[in-house]
């Protein structure tokens, strides 16, 4: 546990760049793919840059065929590592993120273009405009 809480802080504070896979910097997709990888074992695909601005770009996450890997859950059950596609349905802005426990009501890890990588909570996210989450997570 203290490993992974130690991975999960060193990410925070890290840039963003569009179509950027880390280490240095990430884009919303390539911060999911490396959390993933390094935490849960599971090899996302690079699917190349996204820029998640627009309800299109955020279905193509969602289209991949990797998608099918994937079930979409309830919000009220997500768990540690479960992906979510967090969306502002006013702004057609849409963007993915982990949800992590990093503390014991959980949070999700995602970026932020001018902050970089940021930890918030549900309300948070809410309280920022996103207003409609879609969690998934990886079939057994």
């Amino acid at each position: 546990m203290t490993d992974r809480l130690a991975f999960l802080e060193g990410l925070i504070g890290k840039p963003y760049q569009i179509g950027a896979r880390g280490p240095a910097a990430y884009d919303c997709y390539g911060l999911a793919r490396h959390i993933q990888n390094e935490l849960a074992g599971v090899s996302m695909p690079d699917i190349g840059p996204v820029e998640p601005t627009t309800r299109a770009q955020a279905e193509a996450m969602l289209s991949h065929p990797e998608r099918q890997a994937w079930e979409e859950v309830p919000e009220s059950e997500a768990q540690d590592l479960d992906l979510v596609l967090m969306g502002n349905v006013a702004k057609r802005d849409f963007h993915l993120g982990t949800f992590v426990r990093m503390t014991t009501t959980g949070a999700v890890i995602h970026i932020d273009k001018a902050a970089g990588v940021v930890v918030d909570d549900i309300p948070a996210l809410r309280a920022i405009g996103y207003n409609h989450l879609r969690v998934f997570r990886r079939k057994a």
